[in-house]
């Protein structure tokens, strides 16, 4: 830069008188009018072109944006509906499965109520069969116990011992006989 200045300061002291060209050339206004009449230039040449291509740009991401949003839309109604179908289908099952429960429920408890008269019919035949064996030992019991105290009376009061055994086989006579009872 020194170098630049000294060049300058020579250039003066040669020339004794300062021209508008000298004070342009040595100012560097000149080259300053220059760069601005290229920038204008260059910015009316290439600047509109720039902003139609930006701006076509930023209209065609409008109008992608536009058809965008309208296809999202579309793509939310049908997720709507098919979101209320669902939820009409899923009604639809429960009220299917309340249904087939109740019948699964009518049919259990029908069931329950057959085995229990089933079980009710079994106990009681075997509560029957029960008490018939125990009114059979009863009764060979009793038939027993009369037939010897049958025999203690009838030896005190009998002592003869062919009257005894006339008087014991009668008796065992009776008991073989069917009872009207």
């Amino acid at each position: 830069m020194s170098a630049h200045t000294n060049q300058k300061s020579e250039i003066r002291n040669q020339s004794s008188e300062t021209g508008p060209w000298q004070i342009l050339v040595e100012s560097d206004l000149l080259n300053v009018l220059i760069l601005a009449l290229a920038f204008v230039y260059l910015g009316n040449k290439f600047l509109p072109q720039i902003i139609d291509q930006r701006k076509k740009q930023i209209s065609k991401e409008l109008e992608d944006a536009k058809q965008a949003r309208a296809k999202a839309e579309e793509e939310l109604s049908t997720i709507k509906k098919k979101t209320e179908n669902l939820i009409f289908e899923i009604e639809e099952i429960k009220t299917e499965a309340g249904k087939t429960a109740e019948v699964i429920k009518k049919q259990m408890q029908e069931e329950t109520e057959k085995e229990l008269e089933q079980v009710n019919q079994k106990i009681k035949r075997e509560i029957n069969s029960n008490q018939e064996e125990t009114i059979q030992v009863i009764k060979k019991s009793a038939s027993d116990s009369a037939i010897k105290l049958a025999e203690e009376a009838l030896s005190k009061v009998v002592s003869n011992y062919e009257v005894q055994k006339k008087l014991m086989e009668d008796f065992v006579n009776e008991l073989n006989k069917p009872s009207k009872n």
